[in-house]
């Protein structure tokens, strides 16, 4: 009897299917677009200062609030709200754990040689006044031998990253943002994925901390705005997946960082 042949997928493929089965995305490592590891390979990244102005630091994004409303949001109150969240694991075995510190509930997410990242479904139509905002903290940064490479895919690993992908009835045709905590790297720089254009990388914090005296700083992106500046059109699709991740598989170190109230917010006009 003849064999059945086995179906091979091109390797940027791995890029679109996100994370096991979620409205027909499938896993695609660090990168939550096509089915295994996504992108990385050392290329050109561009500074672009513009995008590192949006990002806020505690103390002024705070003050911003009174002019938002929530329209989604997504608090690590205890455990029980992992559930939640789904889980795609791509190597080894990542730690989650909700803990409590100075009032403020988070999850913390430990890696060791591990690359694996827990996502949520929340479909939001993009626009001017809607926002994203959370918080969060690396506490150890993979080690790198060339941390001056923003898309490296012997070193893809970073301390934190959030992503919000735009989700397309075909796989092939959604598209992600993707924001990094970066060691060293400044805030503003951006990068394509070498395996597929429909990632985006953009680092929207370097460094070690905030100036809150543990480390935590708050951020508030616009999604369109960012989208528009990055693939240089207006997106077609819903936002449809919000996924965050600490990986250290591919530097064989350990990273680790902490997460807090992933929401979604409108900015109410005056």
């Amino acid at each position: 009897m003849k064999k059945k042949r086995e179906r091979r997928f091109p390797y940027w493929f791995s890029a679109i299917v996100l994370l096991g089965v979620i409205l027909c995305l499938f896993g695609v490592k660090k990168g939550w677009v096509p089915l295994k590891k996504p992108f990385a390979s050392p290329m050109s990244v561009t500074a672009v200062p513009p995008f590192g102005t949006e990002s806020r630091h505690d103390a002024e994004s705070i003050s911003l609030q009174n002019n938002f409303r929530e329209v989604a949001a997504f608090r690590f109150l205890d455990e029980v709200c992992l559930k939640s969240w789904e889980q795609k694991i791509f190597k080894g075995s990542t730690r989650f754990e909700v803990l409590k510190e100075s009032g403020l509930n988070f999850l913390r997410s430990r890696s060791k040689d591990a690359c694996c990242g827990l996502f949520m479904k929340s479909k939001q139509t993009p626009a001017p006044n809607l926002y994203l905002s959370w918080k969060w903290r690396v506490l150890d940064f993979p080690k790198k031998k060339s941390p001056q490479v923003l898309s490296n895919r012997a070193e893809d690993d970073f301390g934190a990253r959030v992503y919000v992908i735009f989700e397309a009835t075909n796989l092939f045709h959604s598209d992600v943002l993707e924001y990094i905590w970066d060691e060293s790297l400044p805030v503003g720089t951006t990068a394509d994925s070498p395996y597929s254009d429909r990632i985006k990388l953009l680092v929207v914090r370097s460094g070690k901390g905030g100036a809150d005296g543990e480390g935590w700083c708050a951020e508030i992106r616009n999604p369109l705005s960012d989208y528009e500046k990055l693939f240089g059109k207006k997106p077609k699709n819903p936002i449809g997946i919000v996924a965050l991740m600490s990986d250290s598989d591919n530097t064989q170190s350990s990273a680790s960082a902490d997460f807090a109230d992933i929401i979604f917010k409108a900015k109410e006009t005056a």
